[in-house]
């Protein structure tokens, strides 16, 4: 009986205690938290490499670059972990190539080559690590130049109405609409409510450290116009008017550097591409035969070619597609759908394309036999695989987008009818309720739901937000959203409804949205422009693309046939040129929607299309060198 008693003793201390622990837990969790991932690497990163990231971090001045970018880390943290980085994969390349050295057979020159790949890409990282902080203040430049005049517009009609400016960066860190600008209000606010700051020496120190000039003088100015006692609310509204003409002559230079792009791609893409296809159809048919010759047995080298195709043309297609990503301006409305769609496809892209290939009768290229059977079987197979991959995410892309075609024209129309409207003295649901039943071609159904709504007695707010679902032009979102919050401010506390019977009464005098009107007007006018200008560009890239197809293996057969050697014994040759001129065109197809429509999902059209006409004319061409169709 005792031992029993003394066992439900232990037993409830133990759960006592159990409780007792969960408690702590629960009380103290961060000191219970079990460290994630990127914590372990910290501290391994620190105890190893400490002293070195300590120097680098200050050779490099890795802390103004770091303050710049916006990002919470502490330099020599991120120094560290940058040299584990990079020592980590210099030690997995150099294992992996030591591998592949010895125990995989290959020629002097791919030696030569995979020992440079595994000196490159140690150093690649260790760049791109230490080029991080730049491209992130670069990034955070241009979003925020993108929405400043539109910030600046929203600011100035706010400061109009007699708003703080605590309180008009308090309302842009809630909103969706802005992106890049809500992160700075949210680093005011965090210097204001954490670190006791006064509003505008929190607004001075974030522009101090910021990376666009442009934000840092209009924040200083502002602040120095404030304290001067100065007109804010004139300073405010010449600066907007300076920043929509800047950002009209910023969009007019991105044409003509677009352009240039375009015709850059299309110089080394297909004009050096039809060269350097030549001559190595030309080399290798020659030092195939003379082999021949030598030992009667005929085989070419593709290694040069493979190398030129599948590392070169793709590599210089992206770093095009990079610099038009970095000269095109950005929103902060991202169409996502085309992409996951991508992906999904992926694994039935690949599936497809060895169904294919085993109904062709091309399996045999698995086999490591490669005829001119084989080729053509293959480029079926991938033209199959790429069209399944690219024509579902641009009819995706197309019904997003389905009607937003000529809306920020409407959208200029719409602005200046209501700049004329308000000039009579109407309120601004009266000026939405009497412009509802006009014609805005694509915008109409949304001015006219949105009058539906304010006639039914809903507010202004709730109307807009239900009537723009479904919107992906980021510039429309943008302008209802500050016709919305020109109205729609701080909720119903006294002293704001005084604010906004001022702010109505003065708001017929504002030229803002005469200024908004004007700007969108010409921003339509300038993408009518480009579409015009680039339309000769898109097309170029089909004829390059038909040449690129054709030319070489039609050489190929020329020299072959007249050496007497049948075109079976160059099979592999052309395979490279033929699946090398189909990858090219794949990517000039993402280049021309990227220039020419803003977006690379845009370009999937362009892609199917290019790859569908340069693998017929590799299949014609094929057909027409062995005089019978072989598939």
């Amino acid at each position: 009986m005792v031992l029993r008693l003394s066992k439900r003793k232990k037993i409830e201390e133990k759960k006592k205690k159990a409780v007792i622990d969960k408690d702590l837990r629960t009380i103290a969790r961060p000191w219970y938290r079990k460290p994630t991932f990127d914590e372990l690497f910290t501290v391994a990163s620190l105890s190893i490499f400490e002293s070195w990231g300590a120097r680098l971090a200050k050779s490099l001045e890795l802390d103004k670059s770091i303050l710049r970018a916006g990002m919470n880390v502490h330099p020599v943290i991120y120094a560290s972990k940058t040299i584990m980085i990079t020592f980590i994969t210099s030690v997995t390349v150099l294992l992996a190539t030591a591998m592949a050295l010895i125990f995989v057979p290959m020629p002097f020159i791919a030696r030569v080559i995979v020992g440079l790949v595994a000196v490159v890409i140690p150093i690649l990282v260790f760049a791109m690590r230490l080029l991080q902080p730049s491209l992130k203040a670069s990034d955070r430049k241009s979003g925020v130049e993108n929405e400043l005049p539109f910030f600046m517009a929203y600011a100035s009609t706010m400061a109009k109405g007699g708003v703080s400016l605590e309180r008009i960066i308090e309302r842009v860190s809630t909103l969706k609409v802005f992106k890049a600008m809500k992160e700075e209000c949210l680093r005011v606010m965090t210097y204001v409510k954490l670190f006791g700051y006064d509003p505008i020496s929190a607004l001075e120190r974030v522009a101090l450290l910021h990376p666009s000039t442009k934000f840092r003088d209009l924040m200083l100015g502002y602040t120095t116009t404030l304290r001067s006692g100065g007109d804010v609310t004139h300073y405010m509204e010449v600066r907007t008017q300076e920043l929509f003409n800047a950002r009209m002559n910023e969009v007019k230079s991105m044409t003509e550097r677009l352009a240039s792009f375009l015709e850059l791609y299309i110089v080394l893409g297909v004009i050096m591409s039809i060269t350097v296809f030549v001559f190595f159809s030309v080399s290798g048919t020659l030092s195939a035969v003379s082999a021949g010759r030598t030992t009667g047995a005929i085989s070419v080298d593709v290694t040069m070619p493979s190398l030129y195709n599948f590392l070169v043309l793709p590599l210089l297609g992206l770093v095009v597609l990079m610099m038009i990503q970095v000269s095109q301006p950005k929103t902060p409305v991202r169409i996502m759908e085309p992409y996951i769609t991508l992906i999904i496809l992926l694994p039935i892209s690949v599936v497809s394309f060895f169904i294919t290939l085993f109904i062709t009768g091309g399996f045999g290229i698995l086999r490591g036999v490669l005829g001119l059977h084989e080729v053509q079987s293959s480029i079926i197979s991938l033209t199959v695989a790429m069209l399944i991959l690219t024509i579902p995410p641009w009819l995706v892309h197309r019904s997003v987008l389905k009607g937003h075609k000529g809306l920020v024209k409407s959208t200029a129309d719409y602005l200046r009818e209501m700049s004329e409207i308000r000039k009579t003295g109407l309120s601004p649901e009266k000026c939405i309720i009497q412009l509802s039943t006009k014609d805005f071609r694509n915008l109409t159904p949304i001015v006219s739901k949105a009058g539906a709504a304010l006639s039914l007695g809903l507010s202004l707010e709730e109307a807009l937000r239900r009537v723009l679902r479904g919107i992906r032009e980021w510039f429309v979102i943008a302008i209802f959203r500050f016709l919305t919050d020109s109205i729609v401010v701080g909720g119903g506390a006294p002293d704001i409804i005084d604010t906004l019977a001022r702010f109505t009464q003065t708001l017929s005098e504002l030229d803002i949205i005469d200024t908004l009107a004007r700007f969108t007007q010409s921003l339509s006018e300038l993408e009518e422009e480009l579409r015009r200008r680039l339309k000769a560009y898109v097309v170029l890239p089909y004829f390059g693309a038909i040449m690129l197809a054709s030319s070489p293996i039609i050489i190929v057969n020329m020299l072959i046939t007249a050496a007497g050697a049948p075109p079976e014994a160059v099979a592999p040759l052309i395979g490279v040129l033929g699946i090398g001129s189909m990858i090219n065109s794949f990517i000039m197809g993402l280049i021309a929607g990227k220039s020419s429509e803003m977006s690379v999902a845009a370009g999937f059209k362009h892609a199917a299309l290019m790859t569908l006409v340069t693998a017929l004319t590799v299949l014609f061409t094929l057909t027409y060198i062995s005089g019978t169709i072989l598939v």
